[in-house]
């Protein structure tokens, strides 16, 4: 194994080729457990390294933890939505950190993302229809203190809740 080449992530943490290979089969894995017999044979390695390489990738935190995909229409909440929100810039530090805290709190939200640019945040929200989503907007984002906000919903999801594994060499 000294032969192969080695891929650095942004922490520091080496991964070779078959710490990738394992976080590819636990990632793209349809078991809620998948097993390691199946995934040893398939890299061509032991239960062991697996094991151990699985262990060593929850312990230097690649892996943070294990979740499942729900298929959104299939419990009522077949009507998604990006809420786009710009805060004023009066806006200080201190007070964001607490809007943020705010932001976890509210129904519906599936994820809230900061991204760098004209917007302060990104919200993906699941609802019942759209009715459920004029409810969201008037009742719990009137909490929040926006400037301007934008709604684009999601007509289709084509890829989602996949990390995009280094490949190549360092």
């Amino acid at each position: 194994m000294a032969s192969l080449k080695y891929l650095r992530v942004m922490a520091g943490i080496k991964l070779d080729k078959l710490d990738i290979r394992i976080l590819e089969l636990l990632q793209n894995s349809n078991m809620l457990t998948p097993k390691l017999s199946e995934m040893a044979k398939d890299i061509g390695t032991t239960n062991a390294t697996v094991y151990r390489r699985i262990e060593a990738l929850k312990k230097n935190g690649v892996i943070v933890g294990h979740s499942t995909r729900i298929d959104a229409r299939l419990v009522g909440k077949a009507f998604q939505a990006l809420i786009y929100l710009r805060l004023p810039r009066s806006i200080g530090t201190e007070e964001k950190d607490k809007l943020s805290n705010k932001l976890l709190e509210l129904s519906n939200t599936e994820a809230i993302y900061m991204p760098l640019g004209k917007w302060s945040y990104i919200l993906k929200t699941s609802h019942k229809d759209i009715e459920e989503l004029n409810k969201f907007v008037q009742d719990e984002l009137a909490k929040v203190p926006y400037d301007e906000m934008q709604i684009e919903l999601i007509l289709r999801v084509v890829k989602e809740g996949q990390i995009s594994i280094p490949r190549g060499t360092a």
